[in-house]
């Protein structure tokens, strides 16, 4: 068996660590610092910087911000239904009969305590108040938690997510506790960990049959419940359940993560098992995860970092990202996964701060994830197919309908992890933005920002940001600080870019290499500022030429933005279209025009194209604001190379 001693392990905090007794238990009270990344520096190069200490803007602030109403929005949905019925001793209406619907609420909540860290929304604490309420009054004597029994049964082989919902759920008492200073549902979370274990070590036979198929997420969850109470048996069970229930080897064919290689499942345990390493220093939990990354990412992931080919899987043949109409399952790329993507890629930086691991986890973000996200932040693409077009009126975004618009709040797709996620990981952001190790800082995505972060030795660092990025490449650093402090400032130039410069300060403009750190030691003063320069000429995107359904196909780019054709933009078919450019000068035969008041301020491209025999001006959006114009919209991103006549 897995159950030793206990053993308290502290991590390096800053703030004062205070060892409570509750029973015959530790809680270790971590105050202030981690909130949604706990891992310490022990056996990864860097850590971010934990979200009090960042303040938002820009560009990824305005999405930030409108997050705070969707979460709110969130709670005029079905979500809170099941608990609701369960604490007035009713039977579970219909709207709440849903897969995993338990988890959904544990998301929401684990979003809204980021949302209040963040903000100190009132009307979000008083909500996080109820809830938090609510489901301690839903918990059993023995500690198991799930509003869906009855009519289901515990541990029912049927539902397959018994683990995942109880991982949720620790996830969002540590981000309670650590928002609030609140113990309640982190106590809630250890007695529902301690009836698992208990089942386990009784032998259930869950554990041996059924859990075989589970949904990752509780690797993490077990962990980070380990982190917030120092009770060393979490962390057992975590690796224990790693080992037993999943398998990786050196392929992406050889990973079996709830039975499969269903792609949010691979996510979440590529990501517990990175996160585990972190913490543990296992190498047989992280012998494959370079490999396994690095092939993801190479021949697994669409151009826009969506992940999943075919329905909501992973083929296990690299290079097979079908997205043609009429592919069986075009339905492809969901939201979920790109979310557990980037939370596996932020755990890799972690491990090698290595500036490659930012570019997929930019590409995503400013792609795939934010184009899944309506505008107002209020709506969400369960799917995300490279192709729309044609009839869609068979067709759903897993049970949404027309399959060509976002489902908005209050309503939720038929399996609403979704919106749920996107309220998380958006709480989140903020702490992606900086790292940071013993010597300095990281910056590892472009937005006006500030942070203010103290290093050992009482060096007290303070920066500020200033940026239109992505809708230009100009960037400013300032240091802050009142008295001059030495460390390691390490921007991140981004590897899209061909040509990148620097100015340091008292020194001439130069030249820098994209696809790593620039790395600046120095004393810093006051006021002393770096100038970055990303040149974002339109360039094209052309695929590897194994990926079958893009051939003879590109897409077209602009820094770190892809664009797209969008019905809305020319009065014929979108799949008609052709580009009639030369490859070999796109720069200067692409128009690139700003428009202020179009989607949020935008930049178009304006591409020669035909269709039919007819010469034509195509009019492309970036990808990530399509279908936020019309509920019947239709969109291509790979654009066929017109034929010479």
């Amino acid at each position: 068996m897995f159950f030793k001693r206990l053993n308290l392990k502290f991590q390096f905090t800053v703030g004062i660590i205070l060892v409570l007794s509750v029973g015959s238990s530790v809680i270790i009270a971590d105050k202030p610092s981690y909130i949604a990344a706990d891992w310490s520096l022990e056996h990864g190069r860097c850590q971010p910087v934990p979200l009090r200490e960042v303040n938002v803007s820009g560009y990824l602030g305005n999405r930030i911000n409108r997050n705070t109403a969707s979460v709110l929005a969130g709670m005029e949905s079905v979500i809170t239904k099941g608990f609701e019925a369960q604490v007035a001793g009713k039977p579970l209406p219909s709207e709440a009969n849903r897969l995993a619907a338990d988890s959904d609420l544990y998301k929401w909540l684990e979003g809204a305590c980021y949302v209040f860290a963040r903000t100190g929304n009132k009307e979000v604490k008083d909500a996080i108040d109820r809830i938090a309420a609510m489901i301690i009054k839903c918990q059993h004597d023995d500690g198991y938690i799930n509003t869906q029994v009855p009519p289901k049964k515990r541990f029912d082989p049927t539902v397959r997510h018994e683990l995942y919902i109880a991982g949720h759920f620790f996830e969002a008492a540590v981000a309670h506790y650590r928002v609030t200073g609140q113990r309640n549902l982190l106590d809630a979370a250890r007695r529902w960990a301690d009836y698992l274990i208990s089942e386990y070590q009784n032998g259930n036979p869950y554990y041996t049959t059924t859990a075989l198929r589970e949904h990752s997420e509780y690797e993490l969850g077990l962990l980070r419940l380990y982190r917030a109470t120092g009770e060393k048996k979490y962390l057992d069970f975590s690796e224990t359940l790693t080992k037993e229930l999943c398998k990786v080897g050196p392929k992406v064919a050889d990973i079996k993560a709830g039975g499969g290689l269903h792609a949010v499942r691979v996510g979440y345990l590529l990501t517990g098992m990175a996160d585990l390493y972190l913490e543990t220093g296992s190498e047989e939990m992280f012998r494959y995860l370079p490999e396994l990354w690095d092939e993801l990412v190479q021949t697994r992931m669409y151009v826009t970092g969506a992940i999943g080919s075919h329905g909501e899987s992973i083929s296990k043949l690299p290079y097979d990202l079908p997205h043609t109409r009429d592919h069986p399952e075009r339905f492809l790329g969901e939201t979920c996964a790109s979310v557990a993507m980037i939370m596996f890629s932020w755990r890799m930086h972690g491990v090698f701060a290595e500036s490659r691991y930012f570019d997929v986890i930019e590409n995503t973000l400013y792609n795939h994830y934010l184009g899944a996200i309506s505008l107002d932040g209020k709506g969400t693409f369960y799917y995300n197919p490279m192709r729309m077009v044609g009839d869609l009126s068979d067709k759903s975004d897993h049970g949404h309908k027309p399959a060509s618009s976002r489902c908005m709040l209050p309503k939720l797709n038929r399996t609403s992890c979704c919106i749920t996620n996107c309220w998380r990981f958006l709480g989140a952001l903020p702490e992606y933005i900086f790292s940071c190790d013993r010597e300095g800082l990281f910056v590892n995505l472009y937005t006006t920002s500030s942070v203010n972060h103290t290093l050992p030795g009482d060096r007290a660092i303070s920066l500020s940001v200033e940026t239109k990025y992505p809708h230009d490449g100009n960037v400013k650093v300032r240091f802050e600080g009142k008295k001059p402090t030495s460390f390691k400032l390490r921007l991140r130039i981004p590897g899209w870019c061909k040509s990148a410069t620097a100015m340091l300060p008292g020194e001439k403009e130069k030249s820098v290499a994209p696809g790593r750190y620039l790395v600046i030691e120095r004393l810093w003063k006051s006021g002393d500022t770096v100038e970055l320069k990303f040149e974002m000429p339109v360039r094209v995107v052309e695929s590897d030429p194994r990926v079958k359904a893009n051939a003879g196909q590109i897409v077209f780019a602009r820094g770190p933005v892809l664009f797209c054709l969008e019905k809305e933009d020319v009065d014929f078919p979108v799949e008609q279209a052709t580009v009639a450019i030369d490859l070999k000068d796109v720069e200067k035969q692409v128009e690139v025009k700003w428009h202020e008041d179009l989607l949020d301020g935008i930049h178009t491209l304006s591409v020669p194209g035909k269709v039919g025999g007819r010469m034509v001006k195509l009019k492309l959006v970036p990808w990530s604001v399509r279908a936020n114009r019309s509920e019947d919209s239709r969109w291509v991103i790979f654009l066929p190379l017109a034929k010479e006549n």
